[in-house]
C-alpha cells in the first residue's frame, strides 16, 4: 500500500510541477516579454477552438506547430494571423508569389488571400482532446472542483477506516522512543 501511495503522490506532484513550469514559461513569454506565442525550441502548443478543420483536427485538440519551418507548399496545414490578428489554422490550397489562399477542411469557401509572412508555424502533430483539458483549467469552478477532489484524496489516503489519521509508527507497543530525537 505504501508503494502505491508513493507512486500516486509522485505522479501527482510531477504533473503539477510540469503544469506550473509550463504556465510560468508561457506567462513570462507572453505577458512579460510581449510575444504573441511561446515556443520551446521552435515548437508551440495551441488549443483548437473551432471545428473548421474537422475531421483532420477537431475542436478541443491540442496541436503542435513548428515555428522555424519556413518551407510551405500546397496542402500544408499552417497557423497564421488573420486580418484581426487572431490565430487561424487552415490548409493551404494555393500559393501565388508572396500570398497564399487557405481553407478549413470543414469550410465551403476559401479564405481571403494572406501574405506568407503572416504564417506563425506549420502543423506537425495533434494530441486529441487535451485542449479541452487545458480549457477546463481556465474555468474557476473546475479549478475549485479539482482542488476539492485533491483535498478529499489526500484525506482518504491519510486516514484509516475509522477516520483516524494513520501513523507509520505504532506507539502503543513501542518502548524505544529514540525516533523522537530524529524529529
Amino acid at each position: 500500500m505504501k508503494i502505491i501511495k508513493f507512486i500516486i503522490e509522485f505522479i501527482i506532484i510531477s504533473v503539477l510541477l510540469v503544469v506550473m513550469a509550463f504556465n510560468a514559461y508561457n506567462f513570462i513569454n507572453i505577458k512579460i516579454l510581449g510575444k504573441d506565442i511561446s515556443d520551446i525550441n521552435g515548437y508551440s502548443l495551441l488549443e483548437v477552438v473551432s471545428g473548421s478543420m474537422e475531421p483532420t483536427i477537431k475542436k478541443g485538440d491540442l496541436i503542435i506547430i513548428d515555428t522555424n519551418n519556413k518551407k510551405y507548399k500546397k496542402n500544408d496545414i499552417v497557423t497564421f494571423y488573420d486580418v484581426n490578428g487572431a490565430f487561424v489554422t487552415h490548409r493551404i490550397v494555393e500559393i501565388k508569389d508572396d500570398e497564399m489562399i487557405t481553407k478549413g477542411d470543414a469550410n465551403d469557401s476559401n479564405d481571403d488571400p494572406t501574405k506568407l509572412d503572416k504564417i506563425v508555424g506549420k502543423f506537425v502533430y495533434k494530441i486529441p482532446f487535451i485542449g479541452m483539458l487545458f480549457q477546463s483549467f481556465k474555468n474557476p469552478l473546475m479549478l475549485g472542483l479539482i482542488m476539492l477532489i485533491g483535498i478529499l484524496f489526500c484525506y482518504l489516503i491519510s486516514t484509516d477506516k475509522h477516520g483516524n489519521l494513520k501513523d507509520d509508527i505504532n506507539l502503543e507497543n513501542t518502548t524505544d522512543l529514540s525516533f523522537i530525537r530524529k524529529w
